[in-house]
């Protein structure tokens, strides 16, 4: 019972991270860069079930829409570290539903570098020792590791 439910979670975790990989792919694909400028900071305090408590930076950046050619601002949703106001940074707009996005690796890979961590972590404690020697194996073999 209790492999099949690290199965699940294998399963759970690797779907996660193929579905925020295509996710972001959409996003991009449909998408154009604009340069944004960060115009304040939200410094958000949180504390933890512990009592522990984190500062967090979150940029606010405002930038022309690329349609109306108005100024619109928005809050990143993912903390920052070393964020200046005042500095320029780039943004995807996607036209077609009037969305943006921080383009940085906390927007774009934190999530699936997370997901797929642990995924591939658990799919490879999962997998039986005679199945993951035979596919290490065969990868050594193809990248030509053994003297012939």
């Amino acid at each position: 019972m209790f492999f099949m439910l690290l199965h699940i979670l294998c399963l759970i975790f690797l779907v996660a991270t193929v579905w925020f990989g295509v996710d972001n792919y959409q996003f991009f694909k449909e998408s154009i860069p604009i340069q944004g400028t960060i115009i304040n900071v939200d410094r958000s305090v949180t504390t933890s079930s512990v009592s522990r408590s984190s500062k967090n930076s979150y940029p606010i950046i405002e930038y022309k829409n690329p349609i109306t050619q108005e100024n619109k601002q928005f809050k990143s949703s993912v903390a920052a570290l070393n964020v200046k106001i005042g500095k320029t940074v780039w943004i995807a707009y996607r036209k077609n539903k009037q969305t943006e996005k921080l383009i940085s690796f906390g927007e774009l890979l934190i999530p699936t570098a997370v997901f797929g961590l642990f995924g591939v972590i658990l799919l490879v404690i999962l997998i039986p020792l005679s199945e993951s020697s035979q596919v290490l194996y065969w990868l050594l073999k193809t990248l030509h590791m053994f003297k012939q």
